[in-house]
């Protein structure tokens, strides 16, 4: 689950432009949909699970990154909030309209909302004109710089002692520009390096990634341990706890907030605000026990602070590893290659969010049954107060944002 995020996005990077394989990641998610469709047998539905998953993994990730690159710096935020947005719509929407279909029309009815959607995607992926990057090579010391010096003239240079083409190249000035400024040496700008040890080896991005990763773990360790606890311990019904996910779910309409305050501030605000949320709401969950006078009611307070505070978290966290890309670019030219580290960065944040899918459930069924409810809830608490600490530390800010932009 963690390792296809990572792969599509140095494949993204490596590729001039997103059209082609979010074309075919679009394509994989349409074979995915007809197998579950037509699929009457475990092989063919574990087949059609593990190309969702694939599809997935390469929308998401060159998704986020073709935000990046059509909104920038400045308005990424915002837009990334709207995406969390329309994630959050067809997760409430799509259950209730599945079983509508499926109770007035039939299961192979069920998808054709999605096939009619697929269409929709691929015709508006096509009209997408996308921002021409620079053509950056040349300033990565590669030889095709030196052969078009020497066209261009310079080898006359070269022969007359002016100075090496590489020299010359590097040293030719904008007009207006200050004396003072072209008797300075010019920095030379770092050969293209690999992405990802570069991206982990910086603290703000494994704050970024940490973060991601623990808020999908907490989040979906509910979902294996919040019907059978409420079940259990207070005789609650599906309809229930169908209220209970609902209202951690609405929150996550505020997203578009949080996203245009991390724009304006960075995204230590909006995360720092999130993690403060999530404490009290994760922590205060281990009083609502066999017993407790209004169980419902009290969970669906606490739970639905707690979505809050997630939707507080998710779009900055991501728009954070964005920024790192843009800061380390800045700080050390060329070192991502002509067509920069966006898709790797967000396909290592993608794996961080896989991962806590993964292992969410996982932990918070093994804590409850091992340790009980109220070691898992504070166990929760206990991991928003570590990226509470993180944050405040290490994420960007408004200083870091200026110095990015």
């Amino acid at each position: 689950m963690a390792s296809p995020p990572v792969f599509f996005g140095f494949l993204g990077d490596k590729i001039p432009g997103r059209r082609t394989p979010f074309l075919f990641g679009l394509l994989v998610l349409a074979g995915s949909t007809v197998s579950f469709a037509v699929g009457d047998n475990l092989p063919i539905l574990l087949a059609a699970r593990i190309l969702e998953g694939f599809s997935a993994a390469i929308v998401g990730t060159l998704g986020s990154a073709l935000l990046r690159d059509t909104f920038g710096a400045e308005h990424i935020g915002k837009a990334m909030g709207y995406t969390s947005l329309a994630v959050s719509s067809a997760l409430l929407l799509g259950p209730a309209i599945g079983g509508l279909l499926y109770e007035y029309g039939g299961y192979f009815q069920v998808f054709l909302p999605a096939y009619g959607l697929l269409v929709v995607e691929v015709i508006l992926r096509l009209l997408i004109i996308e921002k021409k990057k620079p053509l950056t090579p040349r300033l990565h010391g590669h030889a095709d710089f030196k052969e078009n010096s020497v066209h261009d003239g310079q080898a006359g240079n070269v022969e007359q002692g002016l100075g090496s083409p590489d020299q010359n190249s590097l040293e030719q000035t904008q007009p207006g520009e200050p004396e003072e400024q072209r008797l300075l040496p010019k920095a030379s700008p770092e050969r293209p390096r690999q992405a990802l040890l570069i991206l982990l080896a910086s603290p703000r991005f494994l704050v970024a990634m940490i973060g991601t990763f623990i808020v999908n773990c907490i989040t979906c360790g509910f979902d294996g341990v919040l019907a059978p606890y409420i079940s259990d311990s207070f005789g609650l019904k599906a309809t229930h706890a169908a209220a209970l996910f609902l209202a951690m779910a609405l929150p996550m309409f505020l997203a578009p907030i949080p996203g245009a305050l991390t724009d304006r501030y960075g995204a230590k605000l909006p995360a720092a605000a999130g993690f403060v949320l999530a404490i009290p709401s994760l922590t205060l969950l281990r009083l609502v026990t066999p017993g407790t006078d209004m169980p419902f009611v009290k969970l669906l307070i606490l739970l639905g602070l707690a979505g809050t505070s997630f939707a507080f978290t998710g779009s900055p966290l991501r728009v954070e590893a964005a920024r790192v890309v843009a800061a380390i670019e800045q700080d050390r030219p060329g070192v991502f290659g002509p067509n920069g580290a966006y898709s790797q960065a967000f396909g290592l944040i993608n794996a961080g969010m896989a991962a806590g899918s993964m292992l969410g459930p996982l932990y918070a069924g093994y804590m409850r049954v091992w340790l009980g409810w109220g070691a898992m809830s504070s166990s929760m608490g206990i991991l928003s107060s570590i990226m509470l600490v993180l944050v405040l530390l290490v994420t960007g800010g408004r200083e870091q944002l200026q110095t990015c932009d």
